[in-house]
């Protein structure tokens, strides 16, 4: 049994102000990608969990988010039955693009199937928010507006359809790392209904102009390569150009495809390329 694993990229990120418990209150524009990793599902008769992946991510299986969730679906519903679940890797790692989180989201759908623990995608996505806060959009993988940490879904109607470049820095960034950098008095706050009113009104060119991501100051002061990344983009007179999420990929979107595709050769040779879309 398989089951797509799909990346998401920030259309807008916006910082609202840093909670007591550590965390940041957020406000974005979530968009799902055609880009996925692909996990394949199989029963085992022993009572173990077997994780394998096309590419390390993690320094043991133990550590891998997908097994986290899995043993904890296991406990919380006295699965006897072992699972084997294997990843195929196609989203970046620690990109910014919630690969690991779409992982999880993944493994909630696919053991929800496999085992038949009827759950809904809402109860999947209470449970995915004790793993991650991207793991509740993961599982719906719908574009929204999330709030609060980003375990607070508004759902868009529509498909926004956008072709786009994914440009991604051989780094692993850490998200922790990113918004402990963050200083409340540095974030300029745009509005986000510049953004949703873009969406509702189907108008793309505003789309293009309202992409914004708060933590690109703080993610360029400790990389310095992210943002020479996006202003090697924005000179190819591209569409829109922002970062996705704490980095380090940077997404650039165009009308024409065919731009897209010509700009994609430029960094192959040095950068993880993806031409994808928003579904």
């Amino acid at each position: 049994m398989k089951e797509k694993a799909w990346a998401k990229v920030n259309f807008h990120l916006d910082v609202l102000k840093r909670r007591v418990d550590n965390y940041h209150d957020l406000e974005m524009v979530m968009a799902p990608l055609a880009l996925h990793d692909v996990l394949t599902f199989k029963r085992l008769n022993e009572d173990t969990i077997k994780i394998t992946e096309s590419v390390q991510t993690c320094d043991t299986p133990e550590d891998n988010i997908a097994y986290k969730v899995a043993n904890y679906l296991k406990e919380t519903f006295n699965i006897k039955k072992g699972i084997h679940i294997h990843i195929e890797k196609h989203i970046p790692i620690a990109a910014g693009l919630a690969g690991g989180s779409a992982d999880a989201a993944a493994t909630l759908r696919g053991m929800n199937k496999l085992f038949k623990l009827k759950m809904t995608l809402e109860q999947l996505a209470d449970i995915g928010e004790k793993f991650g806060a991207d793991i509740p959009f993961c599982v719906h993988s719908r574009l929204c507006i999330a709030r609060g940490k980003g375990e607070q879904l508004f759902f868009l109607k529509g498909k926004l359809n956008i072709p786009l470049l994914l440009v991604t820095p051989n780094l692993r960034v850490s998200t922790k790392e990113i918004f402990s950098l963050v200083d409340m008095k540095d974030i300029k706050n745009v509005k986000i209904t510049t953004m949703t009113n873009a969406i509702y009104n189907k108008n793309y060119d505003l789309i293009a102009q309202a992409l914004y991501n708060a933590l690109e100051p703080f993610a360029f002061q400790k990389y310095p390569e992210i943002e020479s990344l996006k202003r090697h983009l924005e000179s190819e007179q591209l569409d829109g150009v922002v970062m996705s999420g704490s980095g380090p990929t940077v997404v650039a979107i165009d009308k024409d495809k065919k731009k897209l595709r010509d700009v994609s050769l430029k960094y192959q040779e040095d950068f993880q390329v993806h031409l994808s879309k928003i579904t």
